[in-house]
């Protein structure tokens, strides 16, 4: 089972961590010395 959270809209099996909070992704990638990927779009 993965630690990852799972992607707010579809299922991406795993692939990457997702979060709907920014404050919480820049968080997250600090900590790890990485960069944040911000997806746009349009929720249906």
């Amino acid at each position: 089972m993965s630690d990852l959270h799972a992607h707010p809209h579809f299922d991406d099996q795993g692939t990457l961590d997702w979060t709907t909070d920014f404050d919480q992704a820049l968080a997250w990638a600090s900590a790890a010395g990485k960069g944040v990927l911000i997806e746009f779009g349009r929720a249906m």
